[in-house]
C-alpha cells in the first residue's frame, strides 16, 4: 500500500479569540485596544493540526471580525475533500489561493486558511515553512512601532525602545504636520542613532504631505521612508509628492496583490512596497514579493495587530525568501498574553525561529482566555 503524498485533510475548525494589549494601537484611522481574531484549525486524517489566524484591523482598512465571520459561510470549502497538489510545489503553495481567485475574500480570512494549509503541509513533510522557499539565515532583526500620541508619549516610547535594543524606530503618523514634525524630533532626539521610518496610513492630504517633508528637510531630520501617506486609491496625489519628495515613500493600503503593485509603481511612482499577508493572503504576498523585487524596488514586511500565530508565518517569509530591506513584526510585543508556544521569538530587536516543521508552533489549552470561545465546525470530510 502506497503512502499519501500530501496530507488527506479531515476537517477545518474556527473559535475567536480576543487578546488585550498593552497601549492602544493607534494609527491615523484609529485605535485598537484589544485584537478580535479568528483562529482556524486544519486537520488532517493522521490526528495532525495546521493553525492560521485572521487579524482584522478596522482601523486599517475597515475589515473587522464579523466581516470575516460572514464570510466564511459564503465560500465553498468542498475542495478540501479531494487531494491537494503532490508534496511542496508551486501549485501545493497556490491551493487555496487558486481555489477561491474568483471569489472575494477578505484578506485576513484568506490568510488564516492558507497558514492552516501551509503549516500542515510542513509538519507532513517534516520541514519548516520556510524552506518551502530557501534559508536566507537563522535570525532577523525588526523594528518597532510608536504608535500615534503626543509629544511626550513619542519621546517616552523612543527612550524605552532604545533601552530594550531597538534600532528601527516606526512612526505612525496622525496627518497633523506640526504634531507630527514635533513626534518625530522628539524620537530624533531620544534616540539619536536610530533609524526614522514614518508611516502615515493615508492620514495626508497633498498641501500637508508636501508642507510635512518640507518641515522635515529644514529641521535636519533624516529618514528611511514615508509609507502611504494618501489613501490607497490616491495615486495621482502620491505622483506629485514624488516629485517634491527626495524620501523613499512605500505602498501599503495601495498595494493588495502584485497585479495593483504594478500600478502603484508605474502609475504611483512608489518606491517599494510593505507586503503584509494579513493585506494579500500568503500566496499573493509571495507574488508581490516576486515583482518587487523584478522592478528593483525596496521591500518591507509587516503586518496589521497579529498575535504570535501570524507573525510566525511572516518571519518564516523572511527567512525563506529574504531581500527585506526593513523587517516590521513587533506587534506581538504589545499583547499582555497570548496562548500560542514556539513560533516567533524576540531577543530584544532580533526575530529568531526554530527548526521545527511547520510553522513550529502550538495552543497552551490552559490558556484563561479560551473560556469565552468553542471550536466551531467549518467544513467536515463526507463519510
Amino acid at each position: 500500500m502506497s503512502l499519501p503524498s500530501t496530507p488527506q485533510l479531515q476537517r477545518m475548525e474556527i473559535r475567536t479569540l480576543n487578546l488585550e494589549l498593552n497601549e492602544s494601537f493607534a494609527i491615523s484611522g484609529g485605535a485598537v485596544d484589544v485584537v478580535e481574531l479568528v483562529l482556524f484549525r486544519l486537520i488532517d486524517t493522521a490526528g495532525n493540526i495546521g493553525l492560521g489566524e485572521a487579524a482584522p484591523f478596522p482601523a486599517y482598512d475597515g475589515v473587522t471580525r464579523d466581516g470575516v465571520l460572514e464570510a466564511i459561510p459564503r465560500l465553498d470549502f468542498s475542495f478540501l475533500e479531494h487531494s491537494p497538489p503532490s508534496q511542496n510545489s508551486t501549485e501545493s503553495l497556490s491551493w487555496i489561493a487558486d481555489q477561491w481567485s474568483s471569489e472575494k475574500v477578505p484578506g485576513p480570512l484568506l490568510a488564516a486558511v492558507e497558514m492552516s494549509w501551509w503549516d500542515l503541509l510542513g509538519q507532513f513533510l517534516q520541514m519548516p515553512v520556510y524552506q518551502f522557499f530557501g534559508d536566507h539565515g537563522h535570525s532577523a532583526e525588526t523594528g518597532i512601532t510608536i504608535v500615534v500620541g503626543d509629544e511626550i508619549h513619542a519621546r517616552k516610547s523612543a527612550e524605552r525602545y532604545r533601552d530594550q535594543g531597538f534600532s528601527d524606530l516606526k512612526i505612525k503618523l496622525s496627518g497633523d504636520v506640526q504634531q507630527d514634525l514635533s513626534r518625530m524630533t522628539a524620537v530624533r532626539n531620544a534616540h539619536p542613532e536610530c533609524r526614522l521610518l514614518m508611516d502615515a496610513n493615508g492620514g495626508f492630504n497633498l498641501a500637508d504631505a508636501i508642507c510635512f517633508v518640507e518641515e522635515l528637510s529644514a529641521h535636519g531630520l533624516e529618514v528611511d521612508f514615508l509609507e502611504q501617506p494618501f489613501p490607497a486609491d490616491s495615486l495621482e496625489e502620491n505622483r506629485q509628492l514624488a516629485s517634491h519628495c527626495p524620501i523613499p515613500i512605500l505602498a501599503d493600503e495601495s498595494c493588495t496583490s502584485a497585479e495593483s503593485l504594478r500600478a502603484c509603481f508605474n502609475e504611483g511612482a512608489f518606491s517599494g512596497v510593505n507586503l503584509k499577508t494579513q493585506k494579500s493572503g500568503a500566496w499573493e504576498s509571495v507574488l508581490i514579493h516576486k515583482a518587487a523585487l523584478q522592478s528593483g524596488k525596496n521591500l518591507m514586511i509587516g503586518g496589521m495587530v497579529e498575535s504570535p500565530l501570524s507573525m510566525t508565518l511572516s518571519a518564516h517569509l523572511v527567512r525563506g525568501l529574504g531581500s527585506f530591506d526593513w523587517v516590521d513584526l513587533d506587534t506581538p510585543l504589545f499583547m499582555k498574553e497570548h496562548p500560542f508556544k514556539g513560533g516567533i521569538q524576540f531577543d530584544s530587536s532580533i526575530v529568531q525561529l526554530k527548526t521545527d516543521p511547520g510553522l513550529g508552533i502550538s495552543l497552551n489549552p490552559d490558556f484563561e482566555g479560551w473560556a469565552s470561545s468553542e471550536w466551531i465546525p467549518v467544513w467536515q470530510r463526507e463519510k
